[in-house]
């Protein structure tokens, strides 16, 4: 090797990993040195680019498909790293099997390391060092606060999209512990495969920008361009790799049976018979068919892999716009007081009330109040409590000038809301009061606390049939809902998703919305909440909308005026 190869391997992740590593061929099971696809590439030019150009913070978002050598390359840079200069580096895996699947790629690496760098590794269980002092301590999001403890130049997110989200384990609280430690400097990689439209792996990519978006802003004099993050992208059409040999039988064959994303494909980027032929045995082979579930593990462009990932319940695109919308209709925030006969909104400018408002009453609509319990008082004192949801759905109407207007949420309690019994039933009677008297659905599965709190207050409740399953004919009314089975929790929540997907609901409120995201058919077929996640909103929500007919008309309180105490002496 002579000087020029010399220095350039040292200096470059890309060449090193090409010319100097051993990794397992995933068919043959075999070592052998590795010749990079095109994520990987892109992965490199964008940390060499920037590490050339003297960027402080380098950010690397990368979005991949599936089994692509994505977590492979961030490992080799990382390693690269470790043995060109001592440097503290954190791995964080999304869960422990992965992370020790990170291990054994840095003993392949330093076991196969053909470059003479006279540094060598000291394996530990969850900790590398080398004879330079750089480190590598790795761990997996399922750890408790995990990272947080030393300053690092280095940090490597694993499949950050599939980190817990809500609740004590928090994709979002792990970042904002971990990140900090590289004290605006150092290298930041976060690479995943797609996992829905929500979490911060989505969020941070909508944010980032492409390497030559960056490097125009940085040029301009942008200190932190974007959100600071450079996003990295390859769709499956793009590896040389994905093809299958084609004969001219099965290249009029496949000219005969084109599907309409087929052509659609043809058309719009170019795919060749060799690259149908690949999808086509990969989608029976992988996905049962299923060109969903193909382009959950093998996307085609940056935007549909997050909405067709994760098999989200309801219709991402349209959560996607009311999300957009939200930010047009922010909320007023203050309290309601009792006043005279009526209840009064006050509004608070520190933005910290108890409610929110997003539509005041208006004569002529008519509301109904939703309200879905936390199982009980004692959750609050658990580190990830269950909540009340609750709130205020406003039914379609039609202007005077004959503008119509959708099915919407008005109001809702500010949440998280885990306040006590007594605390709870005075929110509903406020909001029912505010909004002309109107009737209460209260989940009683859980809610009877609740309930007989709100029997004392006088406030309407909405009573549900009940059948005597002894005598069919006789039929009595008990107070609140109840879901008596998983067929009608489907139905309610079906019910919704089609509000959703017809567009025949306006939700302006972020939280429910970020809990929809996260309301994912799950292994089984039950439609539930995204492990870590809730989703009190959703079923509120969804009971609301189904008691929508229920509804009662808003009558403003008319207020007796009072006569004078000395009126029939004056007269």
């Amino acid at each position: 090797m002579n000087d020029a190869d010399f220095h350039l391997v040292a200096h470059s992740p890309l060449v090193h990993f090409e010319t100097c590593t051993k990794v397992q061929n995933a068919t043959t099971k075999k070592l052998e040195t590795p010749r990079a696809n095109v994520l990987q590439r892109r992965m490199a030019e964008a940390v060499e680019v920037l590490t050339a150009l003297g960027v402080p913070a380098i950010r690397i978002i990368v979005t991949k498909i599936r089994q692509c050598g994505g977590t492979t390359f961030s490992v080799e840079v990382i390693y690269h790293l470790c043995q060109q200069r001592n440097t503290d580096a954190l791995i964080l895996a999304n869960i422990s099997a992965n992370s020790q699947g990170i291990l054994e790629r840095i003993r392949t690496f330093s076991e196969n390391d053909r470059f003479p760098w006279h540094n060598a590794l000291v394996p530990r269980e969850r900790r590398m060092k080398w004879a330079n002092g750089s480190t590598a301590t790795i761990t997996s999001a399922e750890s408790m606060n995990p990272g947080i403890s030393k300053p690092r130049q280095a940090v490597l997110f694993s499949e950050s999209a599939k980190y817990p989200r809500g609740g004590v384990k928090d994709d979002r609280k792990i970042m904002a512990s971990i990140l900090p430690s590289l004290n605006d400097a150092g290298l930041a990689i976060a690479e995943s495969t797609p996992d829905g439209a929500s979490g911060w792996h989505y969020e941070t990519w909508q944010g980032a920008l492409t390497l030559d978006d960056f490097l125009r802003a940085w040029k301009a004099g942008e200190s932190a361009p974007g959100n600071g993050w450079v996003k990295v992208f390859a769709a499956w059409f793009e590896f040389a790799e994905n093809v299958k040999p084609v004969t001219e039988a099965m290249r009029a064959r496949i000219d005969a049976t084109l599907t309409p994303r087929e052509a659609n494909g043809r058309r719009r980027y170019g795919w060749t018979h060799e690259q149908m032929a690949w999808r086509r045995a990969i989608m029976e082979a992988e996905c049962s068919g299923s060109e969903e579930t193909f382009d959950e593990f093998y996307p085609e462009d940056e935007v549909s892999c997050f909405l067709s990932s994760g098999r989200p319940r309801f219709n991402v695109a349209a959560l996607r716009r009311l999300e957009l919308a939200a930010g047009l209709h922010a909320p007023e925030t203050g309290s309601l007081v009792a006043v005279g006969d009526g209840v009064e909104f006050q509004r608070e400018g520190s933005g910290f009330g108890s409610f929110q408002i997003w539509e005041k009453p208006q004569p002529g609509c008519s509301y109904i109040v939703w309200c879905d319990p936390m199982t009980g008082e004692d959750q609050a004192e658990s580190g990830d409590p269950d909540r009340h949801s609750i709130g205020v759905l406003r039914t379609e109407y039609q202007a005077a000038g004959g503008a119509c207007y959708k099915d919407a949420v008005v109001a809702r309690v500010r949440p998280p809301f885990t306040g006590t019994t007594v605390l709870t039933a005075e929110y509903i009677a406020l909001l029912s009061e505010y909004y002309g008297g109107a009737l209460v659905v209260l989940e009683v599965n859980m809610g009877l606390h609740v309930l007989e709190r709100l029997k004392d207050l006088g406030v309407p409740l909405y009573k549900r049939q009940v059948v005597d399953p002894y005598d069919r004919e006789k039929q009595s009314y008990m107070l609140g809902w109840k879901l008596k089975d998983r067929d009608q929790r489907r139905d309610v929540i079906d019910s919704l998703a089609l509000a959703f997907h017809n567009e025949a609901l306006d939700v302006f409120c972020p939280h429910i919305l970020a809990e929809c995201k996260n309301f994912m058919w799950s292994k089984n077929g039950r439609e539930e909440a995204r492990s870590g996640c809730h989703d009190d909103d959703v079923l509120g929500l969804a009971m609301a909308y189904r008691c929508k007919g229920s509804a009662t008309l808003y009558k403003p309180t008319v207020r007796r005026r009072r006569r004078p105490g000395d009126y029939k002496r004056v007269r």
